[in-house]
């Protein structure tokens, strides 16, 4: 199943308004979110960073092919502009 493609907005939405932090990582913060369904997520927020996103977009295609019973599945990513995050 290919990941979910998300606005930015949604993003913000699904964590209310990024209200509950998890974790704090060199490059990137995550977030408890829940999408529409009621399925808890954890939503990785990247730091802006430069460039046009090509490393982000293939990291996203390298993820989402990885299936492993102790692994998380990636659900969902955001690419608006300089706005990137993960949603597992």
């Amino acid at each position: 199943m290919a990941p979910k493609r998300y606005h930015y907005s949604d993003i913000g939405r699904m964590t209310d308004s990024f209200k509950d932090k998890l974790g704090q990582g060199g490059f990137s913060g995550v977030f408890k979110g829940k999408l529409l369904d009621g399925q808890l997520v954890a939503v990785k927020v990247m730091r802006e960073s430069k460039g046009e996103g090509e490393d982000f977009m293939n990291e996203v295609a390298s993820i989402s092919r990885t299936s492993h019973v102790n692994v998380v599945s990636l659900l969902g990513f955001c690419f608006d502009g300089s706005k990137k995050a993960l949603i597992y």
